[in-house]
């Protein structure tokens, strides 16, 4: 089975492809659902997008700062032609690789990121989005996650996204509370149109 999802992975590397696939599957509206029950983002805010893709998330915000951080330039590429009057930057957060002169951002966003790296690396990147906020600042992440009892669709697409190091949602908290003590979690089942879990943490700095 995994040598047969390697095309699929791999196409997946298409911002295209990526763009196309998350709206078959609804992902439209489970972004929206995101930014006004779990983001709450305010006009005039500060955002970082840590693993922003092709930016994604920039049609749900209201005015805001914006920047988001990848390290994989076609994605870039493709949200700097969707997004020109927006900042983004080519990051390895998960290095704690440059661009770390701001720390100012009232939220941090981290949506499909945690479950492509692995523990080590997703620490970092929690304690690079920490010194990224401001005091007060909040953090929500998002990824998919593997759980018993889900239907065999939701764990099969699980499996097969891209991210090699998908998780039970415990393991995203667990790792997101070596840096947020107080951070929680929440499972939506509802944010695609076909059978998903997603894991949902929240955090704030204090």
């Amino acid at each position: 089975m995994k040598a047969a999802l390697i095309p699929w992975r791999r196409s997946l590397e298409s911002p295209f492809v990526y763009a196309a696939l998350m709206h078959i599957l609804g992902a439209d509206k489970g972004m929206a659902r995101l930014v006004g029950e779990h983001l709450k983002i305010r006009p005039g805010e500060k955002v970082l997008d840590v693993g922003c893709g092709p930016g994604r998330l920039i049609p749900y915000l209201p005015a805001v700062d914006y920047v988001g951080l990848d390290n994989d330039r076609k994605y870039l590429e493709r949200a700097r032609s969707r997004h020109p009057g927006q900042l983004f930057e080519m990051v390895d957060v998960s290095a704690q690789d440059g661009w770390c002169e701001r720390s100012d951002f009232d939220v941090v966003v981290a949506s499909g990121l945690l479950h492509h790296l692995p523990d080590a690396a997703v620490r970092r990147t929690i304690a690079y989005c920490h010194d990224r906020m401001r005091s007060g600042g909040r953090l929500v992440t998002l990824d998919c996650a593997i759980e018993d009892g889900q239907p065999l669709l939701a764990q099969w697409l699980a499996r097969a996204d891209r991210g090699r190091f998908v998780r039970p949602a415990r393991g995203y908290l667990d790792l997101v509370r070596t840096v947020f003590p107080t951070a929680t979690l929440t499972i939506r089942n509802d944010l695609l149109s076909v059978p998903y879990t997603h894991a949902i943490i929240a955090c704030g700095k204090p």
